[in-house]
This record gives C-alpha cells, sequence and structure tokens, in this order.
C-alpha cells in the first residue's frame, strides 16, 4: 500500500528530494555484502545518545529535564532509501534523529512506472516525492544511534560527492507518545509537545551496492 502524505509534508519532501540529487546523475542504492569505504574512518563513538528503557510494551525516554512515556506499536523492518537525515544533538529532544526515507516497496512500484524515478527533475523523481516519509527515531541503545550517525556521515558525504545513494535496513516500532513530565516538579507537560511520528529503533544496517531496483533485497 503506497503511503500517503499531506500537502504541507509534501512540499516539504519535493524540496528535499531537489537538495538531495540535484545533478541528476544516475545515482545507485544498494545492497552489497562490503561495507562503505567511508565508514572505516568514522568509528568514533557519537555524542547525543540518550537513556531508552524498554519495558514490554513500554518505552521510557529519560531526558535531562524531562522524561517521556511511549507505546510501543507493532514492531517492524523496513529497507529505506535515505533523501535527507541529521543527528539531534540538543537536550530535551525526545528524537535523537531524524531522517526521509523512500520505503522499498514504494520504491519497487515507482520504478515500475518510473525507471529513472531517482532523478529529480524527471517525472518519476517527483511522483517519488510523494510518498518519502520523515521519521524521528528513538534508538534503543547508544550501539543503534552510534550506527545511525555513521550511516547519516556517508549520506551526506555520498550526497556531496555524487556518490551511491544511502539505504538503510531498520528493525524497530512505531511509538505514540502517551505523557511527558517535568523531571523537577512531576508536572505533566505533554500538550506542550509538538506532534511528531516517532519511531523505536533497536538495530540499523547501511546498505550500499549498484541496482536502483534491487535495494535492500539481498543479505
Amino acid at each position: 500500500m503506497l503511503l500517503h502524505m499531506n500537502a504541507q509534508r509534501a512540499v516539504l519532501t519535493i524540496a528535499l528530494l531537489l537538495t538531495g540529487c540535484a545533478d541528476d546523475k544516475a545515482v545507485f542504492v544498494g545492497v552489497g555484502d562490503e561495507p562503505d569505504a567511508s565508514t572505516m574512518e568514522m568509528n568514533e563513538p557519537a555524542p547525543g545518545c540518550d537513556m531508552v528503557q524498554v519495558d514490554g510494551e513500554m518505552a521510557i525516554e529519560l531526558e535531562q529535564d524531562f522524561t517521556a512515556r511511549f507505546a510501543i506499536g507493532e514492531p517492524y523492518e523496513k529497507t529505506l532509501m535515505l533523501f535527507g537525515g541529521e543527528e539531534v544533538e540538543e537536550e530535551n529532544t525526545f528524537s535523537n534523529a531524524y531522517i526521509f526515507g523512500l520505503d522499498k516497496e514504494d520504491a519497487v512500484r515507482l520504478a515500475e512506472m518510473y525507471p529513472d524515478f531517482y532523478l529529480c527533475s524527471s517525472p518519476g523523481g517527483m511522483a517519488a516525492s510523494m510518498y518519502i516519509v520523515p521519521y524521528d527515531l528513538v534508538p534503543a541503545s547508544c550501539e543503534v544511534y552510534d550506527a545511525l550517525t555513521r550511516a547519516l556521515r556517508v549520506f551526506r558525504r555520498n550526497a556531496a560527492t555524487g556518490g551511491d545513494r544511502t539505504s538503510l535496513r531498520i528493525e524497530g516500532a512505531p511509538l505514540e507518545l502517551i505523557s511527558v513530565t517535568a523531571n523537577a516538579t512531576g508536572e505533566d507537560v505533554t500538550a506542550e509537545v509538538a506532534e511528531q511520528d516517532f519511531h523505536l529503533v533497536t538495530e540499523v544496517e547501511q546498505l550500499t551496492g549498484e541496482s536502483v531496483l534491487s535495494f535492500g533485497t539481498e543479505n
């Protein structure tokens, strides 16, 4: 089932698509077994990891001044082609990174109609922009956070140099924000939190390779 996006989000993702592959070079996404060489020089621990406790169907995130409680939804495994993303290192933010991703299933459907969907100026590129979805990520551990930040660095490096399109295979689940309380007073401040698409991430794998149509299909 193709993903639906509201008009405001669609405008944003069109802009992201245009900046993500502005030169319209034949950019490939991938599946290869070999790690991207650029990850070899990015193994230092990343700052910004928060303490997340998973207790059955609940996840609790402890920030400097606030504590957030989430209900964990149905687990999933997804492969996403990245069109944007950044780490979030500020205190008192409930996602430690965000990405804009095109689900593999949507990419395969788009490729059947638009083989050049990854080229931004093409009709397929504009169609693809309607299915790029934002994910506000809550890594379940510092190891997951470090792997995610390394992948985002590779994405930015490749986007800047015309390298392979980066894709991610992630395991996780959607999160529904239940409550946010101030640590100092216990006051419920949930109403002050902007609506976001939170996702718990328990595993992440960066994928690179040579085939747009088969990205994320090989182990």
